[in-house]
């Protein structure tokens, strides 16, 4: 059956946590109208899931049934329209016990089985229940990042506008290859101008009267003579802290990033805030087709720590993408004991306890010696894998 015979007026959509499949599923299918079906539960995801597909499909009709029982068989059957006509029902949404219902409750009504479908997230594919399936890798989504934060009520806010005495790409380039032949100035420029007693920054003034030379801190010099410069404003000096303390990392990552993905929108130190009003920071994200990529960085070289970065980041991408989301963590763990290294340990940790298809990444200092080059030609080839797989 040619996929063309498959395309629907109307669109039947269960509310889960997830809302991410039902949107790829209205960008696909491109219905006239579309019912949401969700329960007490999930109608905050209803409601941003409704947002985003009023933007995505201008001129769809949309709307919403809540199911007070998921778990009723009945309710769930009685939500349900008698005439099938023309719909097609779109179950990998809601509680399990939800679809289970949803779904004989569609077949009893006379749904056939090529009006009914879902998303096997593990092999990236749309599948029809008549056996038919589409490779979400083919589709012509257009699907951003700005839609994935939608979905979630994550807005982004606007930063400011760049100034001649921000750092800059080249400035992340020189401290990462400083960093990687020689990983202790992470530290160094992570307590640049701190109290050693209090672990807090110094005042603006006071670090002006102890300005820093930068050379004697980066072999080569970056685009500034001294941390803080004469002429500069506190906020300036406090961004070059955050870029000395660790930003350079991000930096410098979502420059690689760019030579793998040319062409792809990269988000590099997104500040967003969250649905609850909290603010949160995303290192590096980029959406490729259908799949979110987040990469969390730390210049912490303490597997606990690292650990902790990792299922943070890991749980980040799992909320906004599902498991169609690919996670990693960017960081200078190295070295190794009786266990074996410690990046391994890392990576089995992880892949013990997590149960999507997808297990999250773990990039060391070792690897970020092979993409810059140290002590061999630069390589990307680790970091393009995960791109693409």
């Amino acid at each position: 059956m040619a996929y063309g015979e498959m395309a629907c007026k109307r669109l039947l959509l269960l509310v889960g946590s997830n809302p991410l499949p039902n949107y790829i599923t209205a960008l696909i299918l491109k219905p006239q109208s579309i019912s949401l079906f969700y329960s007490p539960e999930t109608e905050e995801v209803m409601k941003y899931l409704c947002k985003a597909l009023e933007v995505a499909l201008s001129g769809a009709h949309l709307d919403a049934t809540c199911i007070e029982d998921a778990t009723s068989a009945a309710k769930v059957r009685n939500a349900f329209p008698k005439n099938l006509h023309d719909f097609h029902f779109h179950y990998t949404g809601g509680t399990k016990i939800m679809a289970a219902h949803a779904r004989m409750a569609f077949r009893d009504a006379g749904g056939k089985d090529e009006q009914a479908s879902y998303l096997d997230e593990r092999k990236g594919v749309l599948r029809f229940d008549n056996g038919y399936g589409l490779d979400l890798a083919k589709q012509q989504l257009g699907l951003t990042l700005d839609d994935v934060l939608r979905l979630r009520g994550i807005k982004p806010l606007s930063g400011s506008q760049p100034q001649a005495d921000d750092p800059w790409q080249d400035d992340a380039a020189r401290i990462a290859r400083a960093v990687l032949e020689d990983s202790s100035l992470a530290q160094s420029l992570y307590h640049l101008h701190r109290d050693r007693e209090t672990n807090k920054r110094l005042p603006f003034i006071k670090a002006k009267a102890n300005a820093v030379k930068v050379d004697e801190l980066v072999p080569g010099g970056l685009s500034i003579q001294r941390i803080p410069e004469e002429h500069w404003k506190r906020q300036t000096y406090y961004d070059w802290l955050r870029f000395l303390g660790g930003g350079w990392l991000e930096t410098w990552c979502g420059t690689l990033v760019r030579q793998i993905v040319d062409g792809d929108e990269i988000a590099v130190g997104l500040d967003c805030k969250l649905a609850n009003g909290r603010q949160c920071e995303v290192d590096v994200a980029l959406v490729r087709g259908h799949r979110l990529y987040m990469i969390s960085c730390t210049t912490d070289s303490k597997i606990g720590l690292c650990k902790s970065k990792l299922f943070e980041a890991a749980m980040r991408a799992r909320q906004l993408g599902g498991d169609l989301a690919r996670s990693a963590l960017v960081c200078l763990l190295h070295g190794s004991d009786l266990k074996g290294a410690f990046v391994d340990q890392l990576r089995n940790d992880v892949a013990d306890v997590w149960d999507a298809p997808n297990t999250p990444q773990v990039f060391g200092l070792d690897d970020l010696k092979e993409w810059a080059g140290i002590g061999s030609p630069p390589a990307l080839n680790s970091l393009r894998t995960w791109l693409e797989s």
